[in-house]
């Protein structure tokens, strides 16, 4: 019933593991240029040998972003506190944007940061004119305009309901329609109902894999919903290799390629016959500036987010993350261990970090550990390579652990990581356990901070192999393909 379809790319790399060329279905041609620490200062996308978009790069120190040149929107501009917090955009029609901190880490959205107040913790409780409230649990149960007083009531109303183990269960629109929400055992999403709509997916490891949609009816006589079988919009997602950046969609067996920015966030769609069929542009917290062609069609934010458009509440795994408040709807599960003060708080510069690989120590015994046999371990200390990648093949190797032995299970960084030898541990884990342990720890962040570059980068690559601790791997092209018949 899902029809066929199939999607292929063919990837060019330098010899540090970073990707110059992307080559595409419908002859579109994605290039990456460079900058001598490793940043990416040129992308453009050709056709027919002749380039049709074009983004360049400007950057400061310390990695920080100060300007993107879009051939077609124009330059947005980009400052930040001597902290290194993104706190205000210039768009190229001339708005201008702040994202203000105070010490602990509250966001405002003007320059005197007198538009909103907030109670302790970071609940947010007056943004302008609209006010939000909270139950015990610091969870967000409503939102609307007004102070909600007798003579000032409510207004545009939103309320949010949860479950015992804090997942966002239900969100009653100001239209009074319910959006409804279930999960597994891990916190994956497996279903969103409005209307007459239900979507439903399947995962593969921490990223959606299948979407579809099934209509139903409400039988009053049965006072309940009544869900047909019959599923159509069926959708694959893939995604790059270990990651949370999506590459391609395909939709009723039509395949789309899906272009990123320097995070990992979707630019452009593109059709198996290389005609552009969606463009987006958003600003520092999320929220769309601008969106061409078929509006919606790649509904990934920020990496892990998925927005949905009925609530305007994106889910990102363990929380839901508003793009108009800029911070999440409900505090970090972790509490404090997560390492902001905040704890609605998301991260301090969008332009450079996403909350998805926080990265926190396991003690030997915890239950997500993989299970080794014979001369195996799941605990091992490698040479940080500046990679993600290039050190999950290290560990592996030195684990004595295949990568097909060890699925459903991902490699973690402790926070141990010694500038010197260039070591630290690494721990096989489950791969949904880790994210019940989120955090922005980790040697990851050591060694950013302390090596000066940001980790997945060719900056942090070179400064490895600087230092004598990269592996003398040279990767070859790389080909990403998927095909599905009936």
């Amino acid at each position: 019933a899902d029809g066929a379809g199939s999607w292929e790319s063919s990837h060019r790399h330098d010899t540090l593991g970073f990707e110059v060329e992307r080559i595409l279905p419908g002859g579109v041609v994605r290039s990456f240029a460079y900058d001598d620490i490793g940043r990416l200062v040129d992308a453009r996308i050709r056709k027919d040998s002749r380039t049709r978009h074009m983004r360049r790069y400007r950057w400061g120190v310390a990695d920080r972003l100060l300007s993107v040149e879009d051939s077609r929107r124009g330059e947005t501009r980009y400052s930040y506190t001597p902290t290194g917090q993104l706190d205000r955009a210039e768009y190229p029609d001339g708005r201008e944007q702040w994202r203000k901190s105070d010490p602990v880490g509250n966001l405002y959205p003007d320059p005197d940061m007198k538009l909103r107040r907030y109670l302790s913790g970071g609940r947010l409780e007056q943004d302008g004119e609209w006010h939000c409230e909270y139950d015990a649990d610091g969870n967000l149960t409503e939102r609307y305009l007004g102070t909600g007083k007798w003579l000032d009531g409510k207004k545009d109303r939103w309320r949010y309901r949860w479950n015992a183990d804090g997942s966002l269960a239900k969100v009653v629109r100001p239209d009074k329609r319910e959006v409804e929400f279930t999960y597994d055992a891990l916190g994956r999403r497996l279903s969103k109902s409005f209307g007459t709509t239900v979507t439903r997916w399947v995962w593969n490891g921490n990223v959606p894999l299948h979407q579809w949609k099934q209509r139903r009816e409400y039988s009053v006589m049965e006072d309940r919903w009544n869900t047909d079988t019959e599923r159509h919009d069926m959708t694959v997602w893939l995604f790059d290799e270990e990651s949370f950046v999506p590459m391609a969609m395909i939709k009723e067996g039509r395949s789309y390629s899906i272009l990123t920015d320097q995070l990992g966030t979707p630019t452009e769609a593109y059709d198996a016959d290389g005609n552009e069929v969606w463009s987006r542009m958003l600003d520092m917290d999320g929220n769309v500036i601008e969106e061409t062609g078929n509006k919606g069609m790649v509904p990934f934010l920020f990496q892990g987010q998925y927005y949905d458009r009925e609530t305007g509440l994106a889910y990102n795994r363990f929380r839901y993350y508003s793009p108009k408040m800029g911070m999440y709807v409900s505090q970090d599960p972790i509490g404090l261990a997560g390492r902001i003060l905040n704890l609605y708080g998301y991260v301090d510069d969008t332009n450079a970090w996403s909350d998805i690989f926080g990265l926190i120590k396991f003690e030997t015994n915890d239950p997500d550990l993989f299970p080794v046999t014979g001369n195996q371990q799941n605990t091992v200390t490698i040479k940080m390579q500046g990679s993600r990648g290039r050190d999950f093949t290290a560990a592996y190797k030195e684990a004595g652990i295949s990568r097909k032995s060890a699925t459903g299970y991902t490699w973690h960084h402790n926070d141990d990581f010694n500038p010197i030898t260039g070591t630290c541990t690494m721990v096989l884990v489950r791969t949904e356990g880790r994210h019940k342990y989120e955090s922005h720890t980790g040697a990851v962040k050591q060694f950013q901070d302390l090596m000066g570059h940001k980790y997945d980068t060719r900056a942090a690559v070179v400064e490895s192999q600087s230092q004598g601790w990269l592996m003398g791997r040279k990767p070859s092209e790389k080909k990403n393909s998927y095909q599905k018949t009936s």
